[in-house]
């Protein structure tokens, strides 16, 4: 065991303590051969030293726990934002469209939906409303399927 500066600037202490403690003070003593002062700093360093490895690995493990949550919302995220960069460019590539032929057609004032909807407009808000209603009910499904399958796994490895 090394003896350095802190050997050196030691302060004598007075305590009270139990004979089971004492005892034990006496076995790691004699197990490791120093004094019972030193012991005592021996369990001292161990104990900060434990307490630091606790917190380090509780770290670890709330950081992989946070990886692990967080990387399912990531992709989620970047699926989002895909999804966005397309409509958002789709939409883009139709109002130039739309320019276009208001432009050849030298149209002078633009007939909103809500001053004349017309037929084909009104088929066309139908179909998508059915598409997406068709979407949702085969993402339900499947989200359906999914969870029924993660609960049958659960079970098995029970």
């Amino acid at each position: 065991m090394k003896l350095g500066v802190a050997e050196s600037k030691k302060q004598g202490s007075y305590f009270m303590l139990s004979p089971e403690i004492k005892e034990k003070i006496k076995v790691i003593a004699n197990e490791n051969h120093l004094s019972q002062a030193n012991a005592i700093s021996l369990m001292v360093d161990a104990y900060f030293e434990s307490r630091e490895e606790e917190h380090t690995l509780l770290k670890q493990t709330l950081s992989s726990l946070l990886d692990e949550k967080l990387s399912f919302m990531k992709e989620k995220m970047n699926r989002i934002q895909v999804a966005s960069n397309v409509i958002d460019r789709d939409t883009k590539i139709i109002l130039e469209f739309l320019n276009h032929y208001y432009l050849v057609n030298k149209f002078k004032n633009l007939i909103t939906t809500e001053e004349y909807k017309t037929n084909g407009m009104e088929q066309a808000e139908q179909l998508i409303q059915k598409r997406i209603h068709k979407q949702r009910k085969k993402k339900l499904d499947y989200e359906r399927q999914k969870e029924m399958k993660q609960q049958h796994n659960t079970e098995s490895q029970e």
